[in-house]
């Protein structure tokens, strides 16, 4: 059993991969705590989750918004987490939101169509409304948490850092003052790492990865019941084809496609729907009764599927 080839990384746990000169100060996210005092300046260098963490800690702290300047290579469509949520009480919200992505891929009429709705119906956000995001990572923020960042005008798109020196820091496409006076909190670890898909079971080896968007731990724990229960690794990997880990905003579609095309193999086995109908891992698990509303949002959900799997598989190709 490889766990290792979808394996994540944090900065708590690997050096920065920019030159950091002996008299700066370059913490991992994990070592805010351990600051007792307020900085006379932060730089946070990374613009995914873990740099989004580190800015809202700050910020939640008492540290001002013009006290951190935030290093963004990149910037990221991000995930409402109310519509993520598992749970029969926000059931609505999360099963809302999957009608409503398959209303807008059924309707947009080109890929940046397809984001310009994305955006405006809520189910992808951006910190900053002029600037428009080229990846996609899986991201989630609160709409509250949002606000938050939006207050940090001091961002840097100059892409990614290759040294930070005493007194500046320098760019892919230019450099930045630094004061000698500020600490420097490293978020620039690439959780997710960007490897070909293999498939899951080859000879004596099963290879964890993806099949269901953004979950690892459902991931793995469906791999394993279908290992226990099917036979031949054809078939068990045709019911467990590998998503594609995310980093290009055009990714979101990518995985969208294969992960719905193994929620439709899946539906064609009696043994796989009852698993997932048990399983806590799995957001259908705790829906423990339908109202009329719930019974909309379904049938508006299952009407709408045919409809927007052709648009998502002629996109992905």
């Amino acid at each position: 059993m490889d766990a290792t080839y979808s394996d994540t990384a944090v900065p708590s746990t690997h050096a920065p991969k920019y030159s950091v000169a002996p008299s700066v100060r370059c913490i991992p996210l994990n070592d805010l705590p351990k600051i007792k005092q307020q900085q006379l300046g932060y730089v946070v260098v990374g613009s995914g989750k873990t740099g989004i963490d580190a800015c809202l800690w700050l910020l939640t702290h008492g540290v001002t918004p013009a006290s951190i300047r935030w290093i963004m290579p990149r910037d990221a469509w991000l995930l409402d987490r109310a519509n993520v949520q598992p749970g029969n009480e926000f059931f609505v919200a999360s099963f809302g939101s999957v009608a409503r992505r398959f209303e807008i891929l059924a309707a947009a009429e080109s890929v940046p169509d397809l984001f310009k709705r994305l955006n405006a119906a809520g189910e992808l956000l951006r910190i900053d409304d002029r600037v428009l995001p080229t990846v996609y990572r899986c991201a989630t923020v609160t709409k509250a948490e949002l606000s938050q960042l939006r207050r940090i005008e001091g961002i840097v798109r100059l892409g990614h850092v290759h040294a930070v020196e005493a007194t500046q820091i320098v760019l892919e496409h230019g450099s930045v003052p630094k004061s000698t006076e500020t600490l420097v909190v490293d978020c620039s670890a690439r959780a997710i790492p960007q490897r070909p898909a293999l498939p899951v079971w080859a000879g004596d080896r099963i290879t964890l990865q993806f099949v269901r968007i953004c979950q690892p731990t459902f991931s793995a724990a469906f791999i394993a019941h279908v290992e226990a229960t099917f036979h031949d690794d054809a078939e068990k990997n045709f019911l467990c084809a590998p998503i594609p880990p995310p980093y290009l905003d055009i990714d979101w579609l990518r995985m969208l496609a294969v992960d719905m095309a193994n929620r439709r193999k899946w539906s064609q086995h009696e043994n796989l729907v009852k698993w997932l109908s048990k399983s806590r891992l799995n957001s259908l698990f705790h829906m423990r009764s339908l109202d009329g509303r719930k019974v909309v949002i379904c049938a508006s959900t299952i009407a709408l599927r045919p409809r927007a799997l052709r648009p998502v598989c002629s996109r992905e190709n």
